[in-house]
């Protein structure tokens, strides 16, 4: 399981989908523990799964390098996005 880097301050505001988004990660574990979504503030409950998409290394342009944290809050189920290189959270997409 590979995790995003260690944050250095707060987690930047990105604005997928028309969704504000961001998150804030517990120093020692390196993982999600708050994220904001349509003015509200979601404790994560549980990290359900996580994953790691890198492509596009070998070439100048169209390089990504993306860690994702599927997670549960308020009993609902979110896909969160660290992009490694914009150093940016974002919602992925809310599963239920």
């Amino acid at each position: 399981m590979a995790e995003p880097p260690p944050a250095t301050g707060p987690a930047p505001k990105a604005r997928p989908a028309g969704a504000a988004t961001a998150a804030s990660r517990d120093q020692l574990q390196r993982r999600p523990v708050t994220f904001l979504w349509r003015r509200r503030r979601y404790r994560i409950e549980r990290v359900l799964e996580t994953w790691v998409l890198e492509t596009g290394w070998w070439k100048d342009d169209g390089h990504v390098s993306r860690s994702y944290w599927r997670v549960r809050a308020d009993g609902r189920v979110f896909d969160l996005r660290y992009d490694r290189l914009a150093k940016a959270w974002a919602l992925e997409r809310v599963l239920n």
